[in-house]
C-alpha cells in the first residue's frame, strides 16, 4: 500500500527594490486622485505628461526583461550536467506558447534568440515569449517544433550518451520536428524529466503511478509491460540495501517483476515506505527526535533509485507518451 509521503514545502522569496528603481515607479504608487509632481492638467482638463513616457527598452531593463541571446551571453545552461532551473523555465514556456499556437493553427514562424523575450530572474518566476506574437501561420517558415529542436540543440549541444535524459528529450525534439511525432502532444514535454526540479521528479513517479492505480484502467499494467519492453533486475538490485530490502520483501517477486514496470512499482513504494522502515528500525532504541535525524529526504531516496534503475524515468514518461496521457492532469 503507498502512503502520500511528505513533499516539501515550497517557499517565497521576497523581492526588494532598490530606492532608484521604486522612483521609477512613482506614476503607479500616487495617492487616488492626486498626480504625480510630472504631470500637469491641459486646458480640457486631461492629463498629460511633462516628460516622454519611458522607453520600451527602458521598461524591459526595470522589469528585468532581456532577450534569449543576452542571456546566452552570460547564462550557463549546465550546473554538474544538469539543467539550470531558469533553462528549465525558459524551455517550459516556449513549449507552452508552442502548444498555444498549433491549438489555434499556427504551426509556422520563427524561433530565434533574439526574438525571445525573457522576464524574471533567479528570485522571480521565469518566463519566456515571443516577439512579436504570431497571429497567423507563415507557410514560408520552419515549423516551430523544427525551430524548437534547433534552439535545444544549439543551448544544449547534441546528445551525451552518459545523460539519458537529454538524449531521450533530443530523441523527441528531434523526431517532432520530423514530424515522426505530428499526433504528438507537445505540452507533455514541458514534463519531461529533464525539465523537472529534484523535488518535481520524485513526484512525477509517485503521483504518476498513484493516478494509475487509482483511477487508471485495470490493463494499465499490462499496456506499460508491452509499450516499456526492457529488462531490468530488480530484484538483485535492492537487495541487501539497508530498508530498500525492506521494501521489496513486503511485496515479493510475484509483484516486482524483473523489467522496467518493476522497477517502476517498487520505486513508487520505496519511495512512500523508506521511511517508515527506518523508523521501524530505530523505534526501540532511540527517541522520535533521534529517529528523525536519521530518516532520508524525498530526493535522497529518490537518488537512490535512479542509481538502483537509471533507465526508470524515461521509461514512466514515455509510457505517458505513448498512452497520450494528460500529464498536467496526473501531476
Amino acid at each position: 500500500m503507498v502512503k502520500n509521503p511528505n513533499w516539501p514545502q515550497s517557499s517565497l522569496t521576497t523581492l526588494t527594490l532598490p530606492p532608484s528603481s521604486l522612483s521609477s515607479l512613482s506614476f503607479f504608487t500616487s495617492s487616488p486622485g492626486k498626480l504625480p509632481a510630472h504631470t500637469s492638467m491641459d486646458g480640457k482638463g486631461s492629463a498629460s505628461a511633462s516628460g516622454s513616457a519611458l522607453p520600451t527598452h527602458d521598461l524591459n531593463a526595470l522589469l528585468g526583461r532581456l532577450t534569449l541571446d543576452k542571456h546566452l551571453e552570460t547564462e550557463n545552461p549546465f550546473d554538474n550536467n544538469k539543467i539550470t532551473p531558469f533553462y528549465q523555465r525558459i524551455f517550459r514556456s516556449l513549449i507552452g506558447a508552442i502548444s498555444e499556437l498549433e491549438s489555434r493553427g499556427i504551426t509556422r514562424g520563427y524561433l530565434q534568440p533574439h526574438q525571445i523575450m525573457v522576464g524574471g530572474g533567479p528570485c522571480q518566476f521565469v518566463r519566456a515569449w515571443l516577439l512579436p506574437r504570431p497571429e497567423e501561420d507563415n507557410p514560408t517558415a520552419p515549423t516551430f517544433r523544427k525551430q524548437f529542436d534547433s534552439l535545444v540543440r544549439m543551448i544544449l549541444g547534441e546528445r551525451d550518451l552518459s545523460n539519458l535524459e537529454l538524449n531521450n528529450f533530443l530523441h523527441i525534439t528531434a523526431s517532432a520536428a520530423s514530424g515522426g511525432q505530428s499526433l504528438f502532444n507537445f505540452r507533455q514535454l514541458q514534463w519531461h524529466p529533464i525539465l523537472l526540479s529534484s523535488a518535481e521528479l520524485p513526484q512525477l513517479v509517485y503521483l504518476v503511478f498513484d493516478h494509475l492505480d487509482m483511477r487508471g484502467t485495470s490493463s494499465w499494467k499490462e499496456d506499460f509491460r508491452q509499450m516499456i519492453q526492457r529488462d531490468v533486475e530488480v530484484r538483485d538490485t535492492v537487495l541487501g540495501v539497508d530498508y530498500f530490502s525492506d521494501v521489496y520483501n513486503l511485496e515479493g517477486p510475484q509483484y516486482y517483476e524483473e523489467n522496467a514496470l518493476g522497477a517502476f512499482l517498487f520505486s513508487a513504494n520505496a519511495i512512500s515506505n523508506v521511511n517508515g522502515y527506518i523508523r521501524k528500525a530505530f523505534k526501540q532504541y532511540m527517541t522520535d527526535e533521534e529517529k528523525d535525524n536519521k530518516l532520508m529526504s524525498v530526493e535522497q531516496i529518490f537518488d537512490m533509485l535512479i542509481s538502483f534503475f537509471p533507465h526508470m524515468l524515461i521509461d514512466v514518461y514515455d509510457f505517458l507518451v505513448k498512452k497520450g496521457l494528460p500529464i498536467d492532469g496526473v501531476l
